[in-house]
């Protein structure tokens, strides 16, 4: 009887270790398959039979792409428990998908295509269940320290004036750009001109964003960011923001403001002046997932202490973006357009220096109520990084996943 029991006993330990082995077996096939494709930002972990693995995207240009290609290869693992992803930028948690594990034995049966999986996993902007099953967990290939050129291609383009029929200039603005930590990112941009029908500044080598910027994940549905430095429009100071993100990433409020002063070229001459220029603003958005269409009313005080509101509508096309816009301020009004079209790259793998182009190009023209409205300075605001860099971070989900399944049925 002692003996049947010993063996009963090594043979629940036998299969206990080999249960222990097969997890680790796969945790570190998980790891590989993300170092093979160049992610960054890594960590791995089983809790409960589902592997819980955080990584960042940061070599494929745009959102979904380099999502895409982690899940299909992902997947593909054989005998793979349920996946919890949590996809990261500058290390900080932007998404939640989870794929359970009846859903990936149905893709390795043929049963469900690609395009399937991407239909039935979750995803949500609820990150704090992944967080916490992660915390501790050791972070490999990691994205801090690493330096990449950007060469950011710039457009100046304005019809305020009455003694020519448009102000132009091309510019390159190149900027070294590093991830410090958690959330923390360093870039120093200076402006070469190429070509202007304008004297002063637009004639002159010149900062561009020069920023020490720290981003946050404050709870479960907040991000805010703190930033200091060269900002666009001429303007030097601190800024902040907060905003709320549902948990499905339609609804969003976001609220914001800096202390600026004026830095400049007149000809050769650099002139600031001090921070005294109190700006904030407070918007609502929401996503129309069935027209791929971002809806946003902002209410703000701009730069020169004018009140006034904005209306924006954003239409995504994939990597592609369209909108309008329309402005009324101290009873005058603007409207304009804007696009963001993604350049080429669509890889960029890290080397001790990475020379690249942005993901996107991004530009905006402002139609001008008169002369008057430049005249008085109004509707004048500032952004503390290239809107190329903003459009390279929608973390929404029904925008991802839409775009998710058209590559794959394509």
């Amino acid at each position: 009887y002692i003996k049947i029991k010993m063996k009963r006993i090594v043979s629940i330990a036998a299969v206990f270790l080999c249960g222990i082995s097969l997890l680790q077996a796969q945790l570190l096939r998980v790891s590989d398959a993300l170092k093979e494709l160049k992610m960054e930002n890594i960590s791995v972990v089983e809790n409960k039979d589902t592997i819980t693995v955080a990584f960042e995207t940061s070599t494929y240009r745009g959102i979904y792409n380099g999502i895409g290609i982690a899940i299909s290869h992902l997947v593909a693992i054989p005998e793979i428990p349920t996946l919890q992803l949590l996809i990261l930028d500058n290390a900080l948690p932007q998404l939640c998908i989870t794929i359970p594990a009846e859903l990936i034995q149905r893709y390795q049966s043929g049963e469900y295509a690609l395009d399937e999986v991407y239909r039935n996993m979750a995803m949500t902007t609820s990150t704090k269940t992944a967080v916490h099953r992660l915390k501790g967990v050791k972070r490999e290939e990691s994205s801090f320290g690493k330096v990449d050129l950007v060469v950011y291609p710039s457009v100046m383009l304005v019809n305020n004036v009455t003694y020519k029929l448009y102000k132009a200039a091309l510019e390159l603005q190149p900027a070294l750009e590093m991830q410090l930590w958690k959330g923390a990112s360093l870039r120093m941009q200076v402006s070469l001109p190429i070509v202007s029908n304008e004297d002063g500044k637009w004639d002159c080598v010149r900062f561009g964003f020069v920023t020490l910027r720290q981003d946050f994940r404050l709870a479960n549905h907040w991000k805010g960011y703190l930033a200091g430095g060269s900002f666009s429009n001429d303007r030097q100071g601190l800024a902040a923001g907060i905003g709320y993100f549902s948990a499905n990433g339609r609804w969003t409020v976001e609220g914001g403001g800096g202390i600026t002063g004026s830095s400049h070229f007149y000809g050769s001459e650099w002139k600031m002046s001090k921070w005294g220029r109190v700006n904030g603003q407070l918007s609502v958005g929401y996503y129309v997932p069935e027209v791929n269409t971002l809806v946003k009313v902002e209410g703000a005080r701009f730069i020169y202490g004018d009140y006034g509101v904005r209306g924006t509508l954003s239409r995504y096309f994939g990597e592609y973006i369209v909108g309008i816009y329309g402005m009324y301020t101290d009873g005058a009004t603007n409207a304009g357009f804007n696009f963001s079209i993604p350049l080429p790259g669509k890889k960029r793998k890290r080397h001790a220096l990475r020379v690249m182009l942005p993901e996107y190009f991004a530009f905006q023209y402002d139609m001008r109520s008169g002369n008057e409205y430049a005249h008085r300075s109004l509707g004048e605001s500032y952004s503390i990084e290239p809107k190329s860099v903003e459009n390279s971070r929608f973390w929404q989900p029904d925008y991802i996943r839409y775009y998710l399944i058209r590559t794959s049925e394509k």
